[in-house]
């Protein structure tokens, strides 16, 4: 079985920091890439007009026979502040509805980050709280909640699974970055990088969504920095059927790299 390979808007931020494109004009950009969808960033998303922009967006990339692997939230469910907290639970709420109303069914989600003079053990309770408040509505209208190894209030892998465990809801699953497993992952050694697929192996089981970060590659168009190939294995290990989703983190044009990732996913995940 094949997976969709899609390509992440925030992988070309630097074309819509410019203006060179906005979020309908990106639909092209990946249709011209012959990807068969994207992930959305949300700062390319209209705040004035939400959910009808998602809807515009939706439209178009069903009449490019695109889809739209995932919406990214961006939301902090560790903030100290109740008002904060709220404001982010309300964030995702609308984006829950948003989706749904679009027929977009992954939220790429996080759990939030880890504030100096906070307790860890506090912030993970106010994760979990905040996710047991959004899931029974994203469970209602059947949009998934993906979890990205992402954020600094566990960063780590069983940490992310005992969230998700104590959470108790089938609308949370898991969104592996493999490579977001080992920080600064470019500079490191091959024995540290060795941790992106220990943790990935265990991530996997429950991914909805997947990223593959990409920048650098080999002569031979493999990535620099991992082994692609082995993590395809890991994925078709754990029967994942759902997008492969490129997130290029250069900080140039982003068009030939985006190019050259999707040779690669295609290569290992039959995409």
């Amino acid at each position: 079985m094949t997976l969709p390979a899609c390509i992440s808007s925030w992988g070309y931020r630097e074309w819509f920091n410019a203006g060179k494109v906005d979020l309908l004009g990106f639909l092209d950009e990946v249709r011209r890439q012959k990807a068969n969808g994207l992930e959305i960033f949300p700062a390319h998303v209209d705040a004035d007009r939400y959910a009808a922009h998602l809807k515009e967006v939706a439209r178009k990339a069903k009449a490019l026979k695109l889809v739209i692997s995932s919406l990214i939230v961006g939301n902090d469910f560790a903030l100290p502040d109740a008002a904060g907290r709220a404001e982010h639970v309300e964030k995702m709420t609308r984006a829950v509805h948003a989706a749904a109303a679009a027929g977009i069914r992954r939220l790429n989600v996080f759990t939030g980050h880890h504030h100096d003079g906070q307790d860890p053990e506090m912030e993970t309770a106010r994760v979990i709280d905040a996710f047991r408040e959004v899931c029974p509505l994203a469970e209602t209208k059947r949009v998934v909640l993906c979890l990205e190894n992402h954020s600094s209030v566990h960063p780590d892998v069983d940490g992310l699974l005992w969230i998700i465990r104590a959470v108790g809801s089938r609308a949370l699953k898991t969104n592996p970055d493999p490579t977001n497993f080992c920080r600064n992952y470019v500079e490191r050694s091959d024995r540290e990088r060795e941790v992106i697929y220990t943790a990935t192996e265990k991530y996997a089981p429950a991914a909805a969504n997947l990223h593959l970060k990409i920048r650098d590659f080999k002569p031979n168009g493999e990535h620099a920095h991992c082994d692609v190939k082995r993590l395809a294995a890991i994925f078709a290990k754990a029967r994942y059927r759902g997008p492969v989703v490129l997130e290029y983190h250069g900080g140039d044009d982003p068009a030939e790299p985006n190019a050259r990732g999707l040779k690669l996913i295609r290569r290992h995940f039959g995409t």
